[in-house]
């Protein structure tokens, strides 16, 4: 306990934690930005909201946020009486206790008491007894922060106060006590407004200024009664306060009312509708109230099946107006049900028993299943079982013979057909239950062939059919035909009489397989082949698995011209000539040539697997010209050529030249001198050309021209 003093009054303070958590509604805070008196801010709150602000530890932080001013809240010294001496800032504008305060310092200013003549001068003329008599204290109000909420106390303090002294005595005239003045912030009958940064001052009620209301969030729930494929009737609760109207909006489209519900119309089939009602108050919208609701879809249309099977059957139908998420399909009044399905205008119901009679329903739905339209219905029956292994045996060039096991369930005889690859009917027989064995003639030589066999129900009824492929064998090829490149082999071949489906090319290089092809033309080329390589092409027409009588010819890929030619070794008699192989090549044969244009000679070589080649007796000096051809069967080549010299043996040869000129100085003339030099030169180039060894040069004579 804590005690503070005012001149002439003691009061007692109790200090207490007290936090006091309620337990109210979601509250919305609207600042107000015009200025009104205390009252009339009031007054406009709970009109148009639900009362002014109370604030609370955890409201003050964004309230302050949102206000740039002073601002009026929900509390008043005295909601009662301005005149009332009973207790103060006890409870806000809404009724709930003063629980939290928050007041700047220096505030709340309280009236100064009076002083107490509590006795007089006199003079007694005998002792007495004094009495005594209760009084109450003014309450006191003080801010306190415990545990980070800020509290207060109130108390009335009994004390007991001595009374004059019952006694005679003599009065005598005293001063009048000096009686202290009013604090000048002292406002008899005040209203609470905050600051912007949240404390609280208290302010004359009748001064006008912004002010913050409050209202408890709205949340009420609307609802829909008596959907159909194009109307609803929508119900609402009604909003708190006084409410102007009210705002429906569906998807987005907008009508007002007063009343509490409304008769939705001309509404698509199977569509979504989102309804939200706002009450608005004071040209607000209050928090909607939202009702989700699809509308009952329309019934299929045209449902008609589009297949069957032995335990299948395949429905379509027309997509409704309006709109739709799903199909249901119900199998004979809900016997089986099949999965729903999702924007498709038709299924495939399987699990059935073979031909047996089946009624399917559809009907249309929605997204979330809450609506589902009338069912359109069909009856059909399914198809009799299949029959299995199906197998053929004993193909020749023109027959063969289809076995197979009868189905399970109704059937009464089998309907076998063959047809080719252009759906032409090669042979069709109806026969009979206990029959499980048909000869299929008269077809035609290497043809490829589907051949079917359907179980019969009901009559005409067919199953689904089981399918094989065979064929008849085919006859040989004629007039194969093979070309070359140095890398590649191209074949070419007239098709055998009769039909066939494809042709087995065999291409072998030395008796080993390199590689194997099927083609439907008669022609095939192959790439990326050893250079000068003799390769065998074997040709089969085939049909089906049948080969008809093999055709083989064999021919060498031409042969690429060797590399790098070039003089290795030589000296005055002989020269020895180098290449390299070309590539992708296994064994390789080469024709070598040397000639010289000057002396008319030529020699001639064929080597096998070597790539260097020396010639002899060759004239010293001498240019010879080499060239190396790859040879394969009959096949030759590009040369490689190059050219070389055999070590010169030198000789010199001299001869001179006499200038004589009757003008003076002509023959000491340097420019004559080159121009006659240079005319020699081109004599022995024209002589000899570039065929042997041979040097031309000048020496001059120290005898001076005549």
């Amino acid at each position: 306990m804590g005690m503070f003093s005012l001149p002439g009054q003691v009061f007692t303070v109790i200090f207490c934690a007290l936090v006091l958590r309620l337990s109210v509604a979601e509250q919305e805070h609207f600042p107000q930005l015009r200025n009104l008196t205390w009252a009339e801010a009031r007054n406009h709150c709970q009109v148009c909201f639900k009362e002014l602000v109370t604030l609370t530890p955890d409201n003050i932080k964004p309230i302050t946020q949102k206000i740039t001013s002073e601002s009026w809240i929900g509390l008043r010294k005295n909601f009662s009486s301005t005149s009332s001496p009973g207790m103060l800032w006890t409870h806000w504008a809404n009724g709930d206790p003063l629980t939290f305060q928050n007041w700047y310092p220096g505030w709340p200013v309280f009236k100064s008491p009076l002083p107490k003549l509590d006795c007089c001068s006199c003079s007694c003329t005998c002792p007495a007894v004094p009495t005594s008599v209760a009084v109450t204290d003014s309450t006191a109000w003080v801010n306190s922060t415990i545990e980070s909420s800020t509290v207060f106390a109130t108390t009335e303090t009994m004390m007991t106060r001595a009374q004059p002294l019952e006694a005679e005595c003599q009065r005598s005239p005293m001063p009048l006590p000096v009686v202290p003045k009013s604090d000048v912030k002292y406002i008899e009958d005040s209203c609470v407004a905050m600051l912007r940064f949240g404390a609280w001052v208290e302010k004359n009620c009748s001064e006008l200024l912004p002010f913050v209301c409050y209202e408890d969030r709205f949340f009420g729930k609307a609802n829909v009664t008596d959907v159909t494929s194009d109307s609803a009737t929508v119900s609402w609760e009604p909003g708190p306060g006084n409410i102007d109207r009210y705002r429906v909006e569906v998807n987005k489209a907008s009508l007002s009312t007063n009343n509490l519900t409304y008769d939705l119309s001309s509404l698509t089939a199977g569509t979504l509708y989102v309804v939200q009602v706002f009450a608005v108050k004071c040209e607000r919208d209050l928090n909607p109230q939202e009702v989700r609701f699809y509308t009952k879809p329309y019934k299929v249309q045209d449902l008609k099946c589009t297949n069957l099977t032995e335990s299948s059957v395949t429905l379509s139908w027309n997509k409704p107006g309006g709109n739709v998420d799903f199909y249901r399909i119900v199998i004979d009044s809900g016997k089986i049900q099949s999965n729903t399905l999702r924007f498709t205008e038709g299924t495939e119901v399987h699990g059935l028993m073979p031909g047996s009679l089946y009624t399917f329903s559809v009907s249309s739905g929605v997204n979330d299943s809450s609506q589902w339209s009338e069912e359109s219905s069909i009856t059909v029956y399914t198809n009799p079982g299949k029959v299995s292994n199906l197998m053929v045996s004993d193909n020749t060039n023109n027959s063969l013979v289809l076995n197979w096991e009868p189905p399970n369930g109704n059937h009464m005889g089998f309907q076998v057909q063959a047809l080719n690859d252009n759906n032409e009917i090669l042979f069709k027989k109806v026969v009979a239950l206990a029959q499980h064995r048909v000869d299929v003639t008269n077809l035609p030589m290497g043809t490829r062939m589907t051949l079917s066999v359907a179980a019969l129900v009901n009559g005409t009824q067919e199953g689904d059919r089981v399918t094989t492929v065979s064929y008849t064998a085919p006859g040989p090829i004629s007039g194969l035909n093979l070309t070359t490149t140095h890398i590649s082999l191209c074949a070419v071949w007239i098709p055998p009489p009769g039909n066939y489906s494809c042709f087995l090319i065999e291409l072998k290089l030395d008796g080993n397989a390199v590689k194997t092809s099927n083609t439907t033309i008669p022609e095939m080329c192959f790439d990326s082949l050893k250079t000068a390589a003799n390769y065998t092409v074997t040709v089969y027409s085939i049909s089906g698995a049948l080969r008809g009588p093999p055709v083989s010819s064999s021919k060498f890929t031409k042969p690429s011209p060797p590399t790098d030619p070039r003089v290795s070794v030589f000296n005055e008699s002989h020269i020895e000539f180098r290449w390299s192989a070309p590539v992708n090549t296994i064994t390789v044969v080469y024709s070598v040539r040397v000639n010289s244009s000057f002396w008319g000679q030529t020699w001639s070589a064929t080597v096998n697997n070597t790539t260097s080649c020396t010639f002899g007796n060759l004239k010293s000096g001498t240019k010879y010209q080499f060239e190396v051809r790859t040879v394969a069967g009959q096949e030759e080549s590009d040369p490689a050529t190059i050219a070389g010299f055999t070590k010169e043996k030198k000789r010199e040869v001299s001869f001179s030249m006499l200038c004589s000129s009757a003008e003076p100085l002509l023959c000491a003339n340097n420019t004559t001198k080159d121009a006659v030099f240079q005319q020699l030169h081109a004599h022995f180039t024209r002589l000899l050309g570039d065929g042997v060894f041979w040097e031309l040069e000048e020496q001059e004579s120290e005898n001076k021209a005549a």
